[in-house]
């Protein structure tokens, strides 16, 4: 009898037990049964971490998402990374489950917060701030989120906030949100808890390509056309053996830049009929300065002496070429003058740095920081930042401002930055960044003339300043250039990109050393200076 009652009683325990267990141990919520629409999707935010009931047994589907829970629900989603408290916002106390997350999304631009000083966390989130928030996670995860949906579709498109007219018609487009009926998508409404694990479920099953994925087939496609410009120049090398601008600066950027693609082959025939030809010492020692910091590269990859022996050979003809007083290389050597002008800076200063990096060469390191630090002291204008195209014993020369001139330096800029480790060289570089930016036209290119909003753009200034820009961030320096500038200009510089052939805008240099040119037409430093800018940013988003 004594036996029977025992197993009675614990018979009862494990009943009572079994009823007081919470709902999920059995796979589900008691607010969220089977047949209810989201819930796959509460089960499947709750296995994946992202989010938790409000109880042991309760979701909660219907009930508000407040702006501390969802950045905590992203945080989450990221892999929850250590971060430091700070008190960035006065409404975001220490030690609150949302403490971290708000700090983390901060950083990485996820959020902003509705004033300089307020996050407010409790607040409840609507689902454009919700589809904000997803659409910056993107941007940070450098994902491609270009794609936009008509949300004129819905009466009430237009009570879209401007901050969440781009995230709103991206998440439409990539069907995270829909309407809450056939023609209305209620952009201020409040998402629920339910709604949002059914946005995260469907933001995980969707395929986002990232921007390297995007940008890669445009990249190889320039890298096609540019070889096929470099292979053209050995042909009319072989029609005609006097053919000295095979050896001209314009050649020297194509190189460049198909070195940056990986485009070794192409790069190794071109330099190798340089080896054989027979005019060489008819080059200026300045042109062939970007072709050498090519040869730097093959020699660095294939260990071949002859291209040590090339670089050597160039290294020689600078040491001979005349400078100014400062040590600064004249791009002319007349005698009866002192000009220096930013196209020869440009084309010296790369080889140098990286030769000087390469053979660990510390009096080519100093020649190539000074370079740099002589023409930001006498070139560049002190009040408005801009470059001369030249100067002469320490006078200003030429025309101010002119875009590839800008550029020029920045191809001597970006190297010295990289590769020297000079501190003077870096303070005044990133000064020299600093500003150009802020000459950065609306439509995200830098102009023929810099200064001038209305100005025609130039594809090839745009793509010079920008790959100098890349080399620098390479060594972690121009951190003034953020990764969203970077995105902009790699977006806008597409729209001079026609099947792989990059054309730019019609100028003319004016003043000292003026000339006029209409290059509308395919050219060298256009397709050599944009690729060169693609082909590092490619890297750069793979690697980050």
């Amino acid at each position: 009898m004594k036996k029977t009652r025992l197993v009675s009683i614990i018979l009862a325990s494990i009943l009572l037990l079994i009823a007081t267990l919470p709902a999920y141990a059995d796979g589900g919520y008691a607010d969220v049964k089977e047949k209810r629409w989201s819930y796959s999707a509460v089960m499947y935010v709750t296995e994946k971490g992202y989010m938790k009931g409000v109880t042991d047994d309760r979701f909660d589907p219907a009930g508000s998402m407040t702006r501390g829970m969802f950045v905590t629900v992203l945080y989450r989603r990221e892999g929850s990374p250590e971060v430091e408290y700070r008190p960035d916002f006065t409404d975001v106390k220490s030690g609150k489950y949302y403490s971290k997350a708000v700090i983390w999304a901060k950083d990485n631009g996820v959020v902003t917060g509705v004033s300089d000083t307020k996050f407010d966390p409790d607040g409840k989130i609507t689902r454009e701030q919700l589809a904000t928030m997803i659409f910056r996670y993107c941007t940070v995860k450098n994902l491609y989120v270009d794609e936009r949906g008509d949300v004129t579709f819905f009466s009430d498109g237009g009570k879209i906030h401007s901050y969440a007219g781009d995230a709103m018609s991206w998440a439409v487009e990539k069907k995270l949100i829909s309407g809450v009926t056939k023609d209305t998508l209620d952009p201020r409404g409040l998402a629920t808890r339910e709604q949002v694990a059914t946005i995260l479920k469907r933001f995980d099953e969707t395929d986002i390509m990232s921007l390297a994925d995007y940008y890669r087939p445009y990249v190889e496609q320039m890298a096609d056309h540019a070889e096929v410009m470099l292979k053209d120049a050995a042909r009319a090398l072989e029609e005609n053996p006097d053919y000295t601008a095979f050896l001209s600066f314009r050649y020297g950027m194509l190189a460049l830049a198909l070195i940056e693609c990986d485009r070794v082959d192409a790069v190794k025939e071109y330099v190798d009929l340089w080896l054989n030809y027979a005019h060489r010492d008819q080059v200026r020692p300045c042109d062939p300065g970007l072709v050498g910091y090519a040869v730097l590269d093959l020699y660095e990859r294939t260990g071949d002496e002859k291209y040590a022996d090339l670089c050597r050979e160039f290294l020689a003809s600078f040491d001979t070429w005349p400078c100014d007083r400062y040590g600064e290389i004249k791009y002319d050597d007349s005698p009866d003058h002192q000009d220096i002008y930013v196209d020869g800076t440009g084309m010296v200063t790369p080889f140098l740095a990286r030769y000087a990096a390469v053979f660990g060469d510390e009096e080519v390191r100093k020649t190539a920081a000074l370079q740099v630090t002589n023409y930001l002291r006498m070139g560049v204008d002190p009040a408005r930042h801009l470059a001369y195209h030249g100067y002469s014993s320490g006078v200003f020369a030429g025309e101010i401002g002119w875009g590839r001139g800008t550029g020029w330096l920045m191809l001597a800029v970006g190297p010295v930055m990289c590769y020297c480790n000079d501190e003077n060289a870096n303070a005044q570089s990133e000064k020299f960044i600093e500003w150009t930016f802020k000459y950065l036209k609306p439509e995200n290119k830098f102009g023929w003339t810099l200064s001038e909003r209305d100005a025609p753009s130039d594809t090839s200034a745009t793509g010079m300043i920008l790959w100098g820009v890349m080399k620098a961030k390479q060594a972690g320096h121009a951190t003034c250039v953020s990764d969203e500038t970077l995105r902009a200009v790699a977006k806008a510089g597409l729209t001079d990109v026609y099947d792989g052939v990059i054309k730019g805008a019609s100028g003319e240099s004016g003043g000292w050393g003026s000339y006029s040119e209409n290059y509308d037409e395919n050219n060298g430093w256009g397709q050599g200076g944009l690729l060169s800018f693609y082909a590092l940013y490619l890297k750069y988003l793979e690697e980050n």
